[in-house]
């Protein structure tokens, strides 16, 4: 059983050290909803559950994965990328990494 303590969207963005726009950005992409959206005042609330999602969601996007292929996992059910997945993102950092090297060497020269 869950944890049912609920917290305003401006107190779970703080806690969770995003913005309240982020929260509202990642509820439009379908990422994250509040777990309750008072019908009367339109305020959302966020349980203490959802704090490992966000926390999953953030680490995955340090890891550069766009907030689409997150929703791809969480669709999917797996939540975190297979070896294909993450051997692809590191291609595309390797690749990302070795324009930026080029770069710094045009400027230097």
């Amino acid at each position: 059983m869950g944890n049912k303590t609920k917290l305003k969207i401006g107190a779970f963005s703080k806690l969770m050290q995003v913005t309240v726009k982020t929260l509202r950005h990642y509820e439009q992409k379908g990422l994250l909803a509040p777990d309750e959206v008072d019908e009367w005042t339109g305020y959302r609330y966020y349980s203490i559950d959802q704090m490992q999602t966000l926390q999953s969601i953030r680490d995955l996007q340090r890891l550069g994965f766009s907030l689409d292929e997150i929703k791809e996992l969480y669709e999917d059910g797996s939540h975190t990328p297979d070896i294909r997945q993450m051997d692809e993102k590191i291609k595309e950092t390797e690749k990302q990494l070795k324009q930026l090297i080029a770069r710094r060497d045009q400027l230097l020269n």
